[in-house]
């Protein structure tokens, strides 16, 4: 990949999968919110399409508020500009144009709900997919560990 050019990768369209909000009488005007980040990749099978479906769910701890919304970006490559695979293009570049989209959505939502508006804060998108990326190594390691444990149990018997 040539890093001084572009991609060479259209985004070519959005769509609202889902929105889905809910709140409780007697809204807080401060709340701890969890925010939960979750996607869904797919490749034509060709390779020159992406379909990226991208969900954010946030709640608060004691019930008082959740929404959800799932946005789903389409992507292709285009002839004779490619610069960068769709799988490479689908671990940072493409949540990172989708997610201006579900923030939006989701901060309107909530002012027109009457509740101080939820404005998700930007993001670190390749901090994120590292994380993931380490939450399953040691999740492996966990399941790896567990299933030794089992076989030693086994063995002593």
């Amino acid at each position: 990949m040539d890093k001084n050019k572009e991609p060479g990768i259209s985004f070519d369209n959005i769509i609202l999968k889902d929105l889905v909000f809910s709140r409780k009488e007697g809204f807080p005007m401060k709340l701890e919110m969890d925010v939960q980040l979750g996607s869904n990749i797919s490749f034509s099978p060709d390779g020159d399409e992406l379909v990226y479906e991208l969900s954010c769910k946030i709640k608060d701890e004691n019930n008082y508020f959740s929404i959800k919304c799932t946005m789903i970006g389409f992507f292709s490559v285009i002839e004779g500009k490619e610069n960068m695979g769709l799988k490479e293009y689908s671990n940072i570049n493409a949540p990172a144009a989708i997610f201006p989209y579900i923030r939006e959505a989701i901060a309107s939502t909530t002012t027109r709900a009457g509740i101080p508006p939820v404005v998700i804060p930007p993001i670190n998108l390749r901090l994120l997919k590292q994380n993931q990326k380490n939450i399953k190594k040691v999740n492996q390691e966990k399941e790896i560990q567990k299933i030794e444990e089992k076989q030693d149990a086994v063995n002593e018997q």
